[in-house]
């Protein structure tokens, strides 16, 4: 069984460094059970290669023996393994409250981006305000790991938004992240960082989702934490 180490770890723009070939082996010995949780971000929207989203640069730079995706949502036309617990439109709220049967497929590592349609909707719920945003990320972690105690979560620092009034909140946001993630961490809790705000305006559709090469960038982050948090146990 894979001993797995607490770390907090912030990848700050990995995607140059990262090779594509050959494929990464980050676990030796231990199938990764990775789940994509979050919105249409993690499941994939508006990217022009079907759907497949980050996860298609992930999948294609690790190893095919050493991992697989779940979740209960399906999206992606250019690879097999295309499952994930991705919600369109969804809020850190409603994320949390959809996620239970992703997470009854027990996963060992969840990628968790959560948190742009929180800060880019207008009107706001009186329950989901901009400023508590940060609190209901860590209520969603703190129910992702009391679902399954035995995962890793790697939470990510949100991707940018064309707007400026979206990029200030989501900034905020991010910045209130790492402290979420130590905060649990110091209470025994496996929470790590990713930092995706160095994917920015330059790599979006439409201002708010990632283009192809958005997406390939967001893959390349993810697997840097990856293989930073595998390799410490």
């Amino acid at each position: 069984m894979l001993k797995w180490w607490i770390i907090l770890y912030i990848a700050h723009r990995l995607a140059s460094s990262l090779s594509h070939t050959p494929r990464t082996v980050v676990a030796p010995g231990i199938e990764l059970r990775i789940l994509p949780l979050g919105d249409s971000i993690s499941f994939g929207w508006n990217s022009t290669d079907g759907t497949d989203g980050y996860r298609l640069e992930l999948s294609q730079c690790l190893s095919s023996s050493s991992w697989l995706f779940v979740g209960t949502q399906r999206s992606g036309t250019l690879m097999a393994d295309n499952y994930n617990e991705g919600h369109p439109g969804y809020t850190i709220s409603r994320i949390g409250a959809v996620a239970g049967p992703g997470l009854a497929e027990s996963p060992n590592i969840v990628l968790l981006h959560a948190g742009t349609n929180d800060l880019n909707n207008s009107p706001r719920p009186a329950n989901e305000s901009y400023a508590n945003a940060p609190t209901r990320l860590g209520a969603l972690i703190d129910e992702v790991l009391a679902q399954v105690p035995g995962t890793v979560v790697v939470v990510a620092q949100i991707i940018n938004a064309a707007n400026a009034g979206t990029e200030e909140k989501i900034q905020a946001f991010n910045q209130a992240v790492p402290g979420i993630a130590q905060q649990r961490a110091d209470a025994g809790m496996k929470v790590a960082v990713v930092d995706m705000s160095s994917v920015g305006a330059g790599e979006l559709i439409d201002g708010l989702y990632p283009t192809p090469t958005g997406y390939k960038h967001m893959g390349d982050l993810w697997l840097g934490a990856l293989q930073r948090v595998t390799a410490m146990g």
